[in-house]
């Protein structure tokens, strides 16, 4: 069995997992179409490293829906309410970049 923390934090942390990794081939297509790169190509290319794999790497507008953020900023609270600072402002910054997306 687990316990409550884990069992709430093991939700939590796979859709912020999830929501970084969209965040991530967001934030290098913005690279890609300054240096005139394919992200498309990129991602392909470290889609074949196994310990990446190829889900969830097509570049798009951001992450939609409401569960994503919900969660991150669930998971920024609770890093701030056990006073880890630096841990809250990593997770905040997922969702930094996913707005920068959807704006850009």
């Amino acid at each position: 069995t687990t316990n409550l923390w884990s069992s709430e934090l093991s939700k939590l942390v796979a859709n912020a997992f999830l929501a970084q990794r969209i965040s991530s081939i967001n934030s290098i297509s913005e690279l890609c179409e300054a240096t005139g790169a394919d992200v498309q190509e990129v991602a392909h290319a470290i889609g074949k490293d196994q310990r990446i794999g190829k889900r969830f790497l097509n570049a798009s507008v951001g992450f939609g829906g409401s569960c994503f953020q919900k969660d991150i900023l669930n998971l920024v609270y609770l890093c701030e309410s056990f006073g880890l600072r630096e841990v809250a402002e990593y997770w905040n910054q997922v969702v930094k970049i996913n707005d920068h997306q959807k704006h850009r």
